[in-house]
């Protein structure tokens, strides 16, 4: 039995810390350029004070990047006039996946042309004293968006060039964004990102981490959604990380979002009081809608404003924002804007608003609570020796299984659809060790007969696209 404790700290990191960057080679980064530049940067900078101030409305964070400075300066101009809390700094899909060379090929060949040759900001090609003047003058926290196993490197680069907040963590951005990476690779590589963050910078004013609670965006149930989050709070506890968020994706029912929002918090508190870690501050993120978006642009707006409003009454405490150009491609710089002001507006309308309950609400929660105990208390007593090796081997056997994961080492036996209210059902726990009185729950949930063979992909594509 591993549960989570701070002895697994990793403590000192600077002789790995120093061999990393010395491999990068920049002369703008050395192993104190982030601690002190983080010293000396405005406190509102940092992410982790933004989130204990009083506040009426969820935070608003876009997401968005583009290969060069230039348009990446406009972006967060752009960004910081709409009127966004949080801004982002979106990475290009090379260098999330640690391919620097072709990432800082293709930056001087669209340079070179004058065209777009990456689908964000290669961090690594720029390096920190031109990714220092992206945000020069801009008072609002930044946030590191990217999809990387192995983020060591852009951590090193994000927090020397004043970025305050880390997004991602071993499972949840391995699983749905990796292949062959070995996933207890992966673990080892984020104790390291999230012990950094939790040593670098003041003492008043921690680097924030946040997780990616969409995973794969595509019927991912609650109970999973919740269990990769609460372990990654754990494992950044152990580091020593002070401030985190858990945060979720939009599941297409209102009553499931709330329901998901009350067990994150409730399960966050408990869990860190559990274990000792009671100087933890949590704060729960929403992403609006992940799945596929409608073309036609008043339906995305829809879909947008909708969401805003569910992130309200779910209680979150920032939303990540969706455009109406998201069926499109890369979105715009306009769209981006146009989307942050949309959602301001919405939230703006209703500041007070108290949430919601109802039997469903209650029903909801009550369930996807007690699948929640039931997967975590089973990892906690797998014989390991730390924490990080049970999650890992629950990976391995299935009792953390996301579905349509591309890693090779995820399961991909748990099925799930959606029942007549909507909301995601599984229909087959495979190895998610839930018990057979939640199963029942959920299959009489559910509400369907199952569909004939020649029927289940049909069903499939519905679900997937429902609000489309």
């Amino acid at each position: 039995m591993s549960p989570p404790t701070d002895r697994a700290c990793i403590g000192h990191i600077a002789d790995e810390r120093a061999r990393l960057i010395g491999r990068y080679g920049a002369d703008d980064l050395h192993v104190g350029t982030a601690d002190e530049h983080l010293r000396a940067l405005s406190r509102a900078r940092f992410a982790s004070l933004a989130y204990r101030r009083p506040r009426k409305r969820p935070f608003i964070q876009p997401r968005g990047g583009f290969p060069s400075v230039a348009k990446q300066r406009a972006l967060t101009v752009a960004f910081d006039e709409a009127g966004a809390d949080f801004l982002p700094l979106t990475i290009d899909s090379h260098t999330r996946h640690n391919d620097y060379r072709t990432a800082s090929d293709l930056l001087a060949a669209g340079l070179a042309e004058d065209r777009d040759l990456l689908n964000g900001y290669p961090l690594a090609s720029h390096g920190v004293e031109l990714t220092r003047r992206v945000f020069e003058g801009i008072e609002r926290p930044i946030s590191l968006r990217h999809g990387t196993p192995d983020a060591r490197l852009l951590a090193e680069i994000a927090l020397a060039a004043g970025i305050t907040e880390i997004e991602g963590g071993g499972l949840s951005y391995t699983l749905p964004y990796s292949r062959g990476f070995p996933l207890e690779r992966a673990l080892v590589h984020w104790q390291y990102v999230d012990r950094l963050c939790a040593v670098t910078g003041p003492a008043d004013a921690p680097v924030h981490r946040e997780s990616f609670g969409p995973l794969t965006a595509t019927l991912v149930p609650p109970v999973i959604t919740a269990v990769v989050q609460l372990c990654e709070l754990l494992l950044a506890a152990e580091q020593g990380v002070r401030s985190f968020a858990v945060s979720f994706g939009q599941t297409g029912s209102f009553e499931q979002d709330v329901a998901l929002a009350d067990v994150l918090r409730h399960m966050s508190a408990k869990l860190l009081a559990r274990f000792g870690f009671p100087d933890v501050h949590v704060s729960l993120v929403y992403h609006q809608w992940m799945g596929a978006f409608p073309t036609e642009a008043s339906l995305a707006w829809q879909l947008i404003a909708v969401s805003a409003a569910v992130s309200r009454l779910a209680g979150a405490d920032k939303v990540v924002i969706k455009t109406p150009e998201e069926a499109l491609g890369i979105p715009s710089i306009d769209g981006n804007a146009a989307a942050v002001r949309a959602v301001r507006y919405v939230l703006d309308m209703f500041p007070d608003a108290t949430t919601v309950d109802n039997d469903a609400i209650d029903e909801e929660r009550d369930l996807i609570g007690s699948e929640v105990e039931h997967v975590l208390e089973h990892i906690f007593a797998l014989p390991t020796t730390a924490l990080l090796s049970s999650v890992h081997q629950a990976v391995l056997t299935g009792a953390i299984d996301v579905p349509f994961a591309p890693h090779e080492q995820n399961a991909g036996r748990l099925i799930t659809g959606r029942g007549c209210d909507r909301r995601i059902r599984i229909l087959d726990a495979a190895a998610v060790p839930i018990s057979a009185e939640d199963l029942r729950r959920e299959r009489r949930l559910h509400g369907q007969r199952s569909p004939e063979q020649g029927q289940l992909w049909e069903q499939l594509l519905r679900d997937i696209r429902l609000l489309v």
